[in-house]
């Protein structure tokens, strides 16, 4: 599989949390200079932290700048940045469905098929949209399989109508009965802000800044339309980078095809413009406090298991902490992070362009350095060792090296995800055998685990094994059947190993 879902990013983050060493004695120093210090000791390390901000009991104690907002031209980032907050916007999604159920425009539990008459599902409704229960397939995957380019040479952006056009022609099978379990969907997303756009009459850009970002006064906040180059009306857009598998040129990390979806991303903003909505959901200016109520409250599956998802925002709701809501977004080079401590009006903001390989190192230090504890400084990524060493010597020598230094775990970060990363930006540079190689590296070390099959299965079918890629598919679904990407691989293959 080529990305971490969104999940999986905030419970890596979660757990995070929880896990850092000592780095330095902070008995005589306040916490503002504990924040400055940790940032300048990344900084002093080559961690370019991005911006951040850090408030408590309604008050900011930190803010810092640090990174580039483009490389060509090169340009440092600023307070007036502007980030694509990636999957952050899905709580401006959320918020805009419960102003149209202010508004008596819908309800909760209403059938989408009711609005959207060209849905092909007649048993999903907005709630389970909005919780990540629906079933809903992976729209990502479905426009890889299904989407074809008329012309080769031009550069595609597609945004809802097209990709709805896209999921309804295909009409794919749903990933689970509604409510059978918690998946997070980009899918759903999509089409809450489709809904927006069909019960307002608005396009959901001009939606968010009418009923949401204008009264809030976040005047540095929109829902972009996508443009490759530098934008004159939009000149401090920031732009998505990162660092080659060389370690030592940077490339652009800032196109995908689907740049122009709205609902599960697309939003982009600043550290000011999020502290003031952070705030604004705190004090209840945004919506009534029963509005937000029922937002943070988990969603319920079939069987009466609660998840930990409300509209638009993860909830922790540990009874010796105050209630938190928070979420994480990664696209392209954006990794964002936006922590909401509503009781106490105290909380964080991280958005960084770089693709960075350290940001669970940020978010636990700067969690940690909130709560009083000590923090770490990041370990040296195995991973990209090992790129080095394929790029300049050969692979043997980097998965001798990997060999040689997998049991450091003082000084080495060593994750089954580095590998899995790797090993696509190695295909993507046409390194195929060297790709092969990590993926299957990935699964001797990692052998209980399912995706790590999968990506192995992506490799050999680009080598022409279909036959081999079709077993690691299978293998993967046996081994985890939420992981239905492997399933429709598996049975597509098949269909056309018969023919």
């Amino acid at each position: 599989m080529r990305s971490i879902t969104q999940f999986a990013i905030v419970c890596f983050f979660t757990a995070c949390f929880f896990c850092c060493k000592t780095e330095t004695n902070t008995e005589t120093k306040t916490e503002a200079d504990t924040y400055n210090e940790f940032i300048s000791n990344l900084k002093a390390k080559g961690i370019a932290t991005g911006n951040i901000l850090v408030y408590k009991d309604g008050n900011v104690i930190h803010k810092s700048s640090n990174g580039l907002r483009s490389i060509n031209p090169l340009d440092s980032l600023d307070f007036n940045s502007q980030f694509r907050l990636a999957s952050v916007s899905k709580q401006f999604t959320g918020m805009a469905i419960m102003k149209l159920k202010e508004m008596g425009k819908l309800d909760y539990d209403q059938k989408v098929n009711t609005i959207l008459t060209d849905f092909p599902y007649d048993n999903i409704t907005i709630r389970q949209l909005l919780h990540h229960t629906s079933g809903l397939t992976d729209y990502e995957r479905l426009i890889a399989e299904n989407f074809v380019k008329a012309d080769t040479a031009k550069t595609y952006i597609l945004g809802n109508d097209e990709i709805l056009k896209a999921f309804y022609s295909v009409d794919p099978e749903l990933d689970f009965q509604p409510g059978e379990r918690f998946e997070y969907s980009n899918t759903g997303y999509l089409v809450l802000a489709t809904i927006v756009e069909k019960l307002s009459g608005q396009h959901f850009r001009e939606f968010l800044k009418e009923q949401i970002t204008d009264p809030v006064g976040m005047t540095n906040t929109t829902l972009y339309k996508y443009q490759i180059k530098a934008d004159p009306k939009m000149p401090n857009r920031v732009f998505g980078h990162q660092l080659a598998l060389n370690q030592q040129d940077l490339i652009p990390n800032d196109y995908n095809i689907v740049n122009d979806v709205r609902g599960d991303g697309g939003i982009f903003s600043t550290l000011e413009d999020l502290y003031k909505w952070n705030l604004a959901l705190a004090n209840h200016t945004v919506i009534s406090k029963d509005y937000l109520d029922e937002a943070w409250t988990p969603g319920t599956l079939n069987n009466g298991a609660q998840t930990n998802y409300g509209f638009g925002w993860f909830i922790d709701n540990e009874s010796n902490k105050p209630k938190t809501v928070f979420h994480s977004g990664g696209w392209v080079g954006f990794i964002t992070f936006l922590h909401n401590e509503i009781e106490t009006k105290s909380g964080f903001i991280i958005l960084t362009n770089n693709t960075s390989n350290d940001f669970g190192t940020i978010i636990s230090g700067i969690s940690n350095i909130r709560e009083g504890k000590p923090y770490e400084l990041p370990k040296t990524q195995i991973a990209m060792e090992m790129a080095k060493r394929i790029l300049t010597e050969d692979t043997s020598s980097a998965i001798s090296f990997f060999q040689s230094k997998k049991t450091d775990t003082l000084n080495y970060k060593i994750s089954e995800n580095d590998l899995n990363v790797l090993g696509y930006r190695l295909l993507n540079e046409d390194e195929l055998d060297a790709a092969l190689s990590v993926f299957k590296l990935n699964i001797e070390e990692h052998p209980n685990s399912a995706n790590p099959y999968d990506s192995y299965g992506d490799a050999l079918l680009m080598k022409g094994d279909s036959v081999k890629a079709l077993e690691n598919f299978k293998k993967c679904f046996e081994m985890d059947s939420t992981l239905v990407y492997a399933k429709d691989k598996s049975e597509k293959l098949e269909a056309a190993l018969k023919k």
